[in-house]
């Protein structure tokens, strides 16, 4: 019998003489031909395509990667997880692989993300012949190729040029592919979301908490156009969301209170459902990461590994609602002693540390909060919405009433009027910034926009006195470990 095993792109063939395995019903995995013939395989299939969605997160790896690059929040300052702020990492991540954490690193995400497009593709290929409820095996692959594209995107956005897989992977030649030009990446992107929306049913309150709906497919396409230019596009699938009226916007604390997760879905869009538990895959090390170390108001123990800017901190208004979840202080559970900002983290030279509370759950297990990981939400339509009007027909008034439905949310009051297109735009893009701050988001608006080489330089402390990206940092290099294993994948010419 021959096995298949995928770690990213790379594929390991084994097989076995045993005469008994070859006349039983292979269900070890999805990858056979043998399985998605019962609606409840079908079920079991696309759970393997949500279940690489969460490894990623639990990593913490896509948070990790965009917010150490950006200007908003840093790491502790420490061999190996330093690297994507001070930009010193190679095509190996030798510093990551060797000091333990490669899953803090691009490497998990480009592992992740194709083995969640492998189990999507044999979905996508195989549930259209199942016998089972037509409405039911439709929406599953509608599923199936929404979390195809975000796999896609979440490459595109990170490495620029990858491989387009939309086929499984029956053999060994069938696992070398050649990279496409990110142009090509996000027309598949694209054409899996435009498929998915006419697949995908409505979002109602009995949909299953995590699953992709049609409003989040056309989230997705308006996010991914923003990002390959395609402005009008862009504009029209965000007016999709926003007049689809199966959505508001939540006050900012019901949004980050991890007791009124329930409450924030009225403006949730798609997540990572986690849950504090001692279940491995609904845990994240971003709680952990965020949480000071001894048990506090923010977890029963964290690791005190990455903080805020404070310059990002006082670039928000004072009145500005989402300040809320910063702080330069805060509570021990030993004594209720409160715990002056000098005295947040010893260890870093930095002393005007600013925590980040939007992963805080007091009654976390141990290290692991309930806090859902927000990956698509309302407030994204706005100002996506924002945006593309803006470079499309300029500030019109409902360019400014889409970016001030998120301003008012704030307590901030509307953005003032008269702004030249190009003005606007880089207000849109401030406000991005204090809406999604630790959600993973702002190096991707900056890197999109190519302001990361002016911004980044500017975003320093004691700890990181110097920044200087390149313009090949723009996107992170193929892993070398990948490129290795398939002959015909070659490294990203800037990194070359």
């Amino acid at each position: 019998m021959k096995r298949i095993f995928y770690t990213g792109l790379s594929l390991i063939v084994l097989f076995t003489s045993c005469s008994k395995m070859l006349d039983e019903k292979a269900y070890s995995g999805i990858y056979t031909k043998d399985f998605y013939s019962t609606a409840s395989e079908a079920e079991s299939a696309l759970t393997a395509v949500y279940g690489a969605l969460y490894v990623m997160y639990s990593s913490g790896s896509p948070l990790f990667v965009a917010e150490w690059s950006a200007d908003q929040m840093f790491p502790r300052n420490v061999v190996g997880r330093n690297t994507l702020t001070v930009f010193s990492y190679d095509p190996l991540y030798s510093v990551q692989t060797s000091n333990g954490r490669s899953n803090e690193s691009p490497v998990e995400i480009w592992k992740t993300a194709y083995k969640g497009i492998e189990a999507a593709n044999w979905v996508i290929e195989k549930v259209p012949g199942t016998n089972m409820d037509t409405v039911r095996r439709n929406a599953i692959i509608g599923e199936a190729l929404f979390l195809r594209a975000f796999f896609h995107w979440s490459l595109a956005k990170n490495f620029g040029s990858v491989v387009i897989k939309t086929s499984a992977t029956a053999s060994v030649d069938a696992a070398f592919n050649e990279r496409s030009p990110v142009e090509k990446v996000y027309d598949q992107i694209i054409a899996d979301l435009n498929r998915a929306e006419t697949l995908l049913p409505d979002y109602a309150a009995s949909t299953v908490k995590g699953r992709a709906t049609k409003q989040a497919a056309q989230l997705l396409h308006a996010k991914a156009a923003l990002y390959a230019g395609r402005n009008a596009e862009a504009l029209v699938n965000a007016q999709k969301v926003l007049t689809s009226n199966k959505y508001s916007l939540v006050s900012n604390t019901d949004l980050f209170t991890a007791a009124k997760k329930d409450v924030a879905r009225a403006e949730v869009l798609f997540a990572v459902e986690l849950s504090n538990t001692t279940n491995p895959i609904r845990q994240s090390q971003i709680h952990y990461f965020c949480a000071p170390i001894p048990p506090s108001d923010y977890s029963k123990g964290g690791a005190g590994g990455m903080y805020v800017y404070s310059a990002f901190m006082n670039s928000m208004a004072t009145a500005d609602k989402r300040r809320e979840f910063l702080a330069t202080t805060y509570t021990q559970t030993a004594g209720n002693v409160v715990v002056p900002q000098a005295s947040i983290d010893t260890r870093l030279a930095t002393k005007d540390l600013v925590l980040m509370g939007k992963y805080k759950d007091p009654a976390a297990v141990g290290a692991y909060g309930s806090n859902n990981i927000y990956l698509l939400r309302l407030a994204d339509a706005y100002l996506i919405a924002a945006e593309a009007e803006a470079k499309t027909n300029g500030a019109t008034i409902n360019a400014y009433n889409y970016i001030n439905a998120v301003r008012g949310r704030a307590n901030i009051g509307n953005l003032v009027s008269g702004l030249s297109p190009t003005v606007f735009v880089d207000s849109v893009l401030r406000e991005r910034s204090w809406e999604f701050y630790g959600e993973g988001d702002r190096w991707y608006d900056l890197t999109r926009t190519d302001k990361f080489l002016t911004v980044v330089p500017t975003a320093v402390n004691a700890d990181y006195p110097v920044r200087t990206p390149l313009p090949k940092h723009k996107y992170f290099p193929i892993p070398q470990i990948e490129i290795n294993a398939n002959p015909k994948l070659t490294q990203n010419d800037a990194w070359k």
